[in-house]
């Protein structure tokens, strides 16, 4: 999905080294072209598919406290719309990712990346449920399910794989909890220690270098410049 060339953030002060031995300016460098995904931070089909995705919200919320009086037929059209959420969530937050990898020290990449996070959290919170009732519904009755759905078995190694961890579920209040809290809590300080190490230099040998240049002088075959690299 994702192609190569195009230029870098700014490519006029990139440089790396070109042999291990020291710094040789390669002129424009590769960034990853994420227009299969979308064509900018403000683009159009990013509120868009946002809007579908609170449709599909609204519509697995009807099944809320329900799942287990639901058809074969109708439990496997609820896991379809799961599953198209899923899609749309992972292709937003994709795209928000591997922006905000390419360069996470521009602001405006760190807080889209931040903003998409919490927008998608509060948007799922109504869904949460879902996963956690498809696990407990009982053996037997799923088991009469799978019997007269043809659509709801094509689902059965995904429905079998999530019931797995049923002995490690919480209760359904602690894993709301739990995911309304992960946008300040893990991600938040995994984008605060991708962000501190991208913005990191070291002066070595007269000149300032970053976090990866200073890193490759490790594998160097020049024993004094590992040292310095390591120092």
């Amino acid at each position: 999905m994702l192609r190569l060339p195009a230029p870098l953030y700014d490519t006029a002060t990139e440089t790396t080294p070109d042999d291990g031995q020291g710094g040789g300016d390669l002129g424009a460098l590769p960034e990853w072209d994420l227009s299969d995904l979308y064509t900018a931070m403000d683009a159009p089909e990013i509120a868009s598919d946002l809007d579908r995705a609170r449709g599909m919200v609204t519509e697995l919320a009807g099944h809320d406290g329900k799942l287990a009086d639901l058809s074969g037929d109708e439990l496997a059209a609820s896991i379809a719309v799961n599953e198209r959420l899923e899609t749309i969530l992972g292709r937003i937050m994709s795209y928000a990712g591997l922006l905000y990898q390419q360069n996470s020290t521009d602001p405006a990449r760190a807080k889209f990346m931040g903003d998409m996070q919490g927008t998608i959290t509060t948007l799922v919170n109504p869904a949460v449920f879902f996963g956690l009732e498809l696990k407990r519904i009982p053996d037997a009755r799923l088991e009469e399910m799978f019997g007269e759905s043809a659509a709801l078995r094509r689902y059965r190694p995904w429905i079998d794989q999530l019931r797995a961890w049923r002995p490690h579920q919480l209760s359904d209040d602690l894993e709301k909890f739990l995911h309304d809290q992960s946008v300040v809590g893990a991600a938040a300080w995994n984008r605060l220690f991708d962000e501190t190490m991208a913005g990191l230099s070291f002066e070595i040998d007269g000149k300032s270098l970053g976090i990866a240049e200073t890193l490759d002088l490790l594998v160097s075959s020049d024993r004094d410049k590992r040292e310095a690299g390591g120092r």
